[in-house]
């Protein structure tokens, strides 16, 4: 039952960031590019998530609430959204702050903005320690779940070569660590088999976590 109140709890409030980040009441239309980026990608697949986990609740023996309430995509979805907090707090902005990059720097403290990177992220983390199953987890989980991080880098890498900027700035790559020809070949391999492998290790960590808690 909490398992199921949680989920459409967060959803409301996934959609609440999600519209307040994307609408620009000043021009009465929705931020262009918006979906190129992984926070919001990540935010829209948790919305979808904890809406159809909600709605399927009311039948817990059902095959579709079974297979989302599962420990292996329980702990996958929980990942996907974490690391949109982890990267964004420990990453993105402190490298902004170094490069006095203002466009990563501005409405930081928005109301949308702290619910996709910092509100959402963190009650599925909480639904997941309070009210997910953890049972049987293993090392497996925690490399299947970088299916989602290599689906969103393959996207953004076929994106950016088509060479149509993103919404209305002159950027292709919607990170800085994604910028193939800024970084060159070797730093940019550099960076993508590092946030893996630390992808990895964050998985390997709430799979012992699960195991503890179980």
């Amino acid at each position: 039952m909490m398992l199921r109140i949680s989920a459409l709890a967060i959803a409301v409030v996934t959609a609440v960031g999600l519209w307040k980040k994307a609408w620009l009441p000043e021009k009465k239309c929705f931020r262009a590019g918006f979906f190129v980026y992984y926070t919001h990608l990540s935010n829209l697949f948790i919305l979808v998530y904890e809406l159809v986990l909600g709605a399927s609740g009311h039948d817990p023996d059902g095959g579709v609430y079974r297979w989302l309430s599962s420990p292996g995509v329980a702990v996958s979805v929980t990942l996907c959204i974490y690391v949109t907090h982890l990267i964004y707090a420990f990453v993105l902005i402190p490298s902004a702050r170094r490069r006095g990059d203002e466009s990563w720097l501005r409405g930081r403290f928005s109301f949308g903005n702290l619910c996709v990177h910092y509100v959402t992220p963190g009650l599925v983390v909480l639904q997941w320690l309070l009210w997910q199953d953890k049972t049987g987890l293993t090392v497996g989980h925690a490399a299947w779940w970088l299916v989602l991080p290599l689906a969103y880098f393959a996207f953004a890498m076929l994106r950016a070569r088509t060479g149509v900027p993103i919404g209305h700035s002159d950027k292709l790559y919607p990170y800085p660590f994604l910028d193939y020809p800024r970084l060159g070949a070797k730093r940019f391999w550099l960076y993508v088999i590092g946030i893996l492998a630390f992808f990895f290790a964050l998985g390997c960590l709430f799979v012992g976590i699960g195991g503890w808690l179980t």
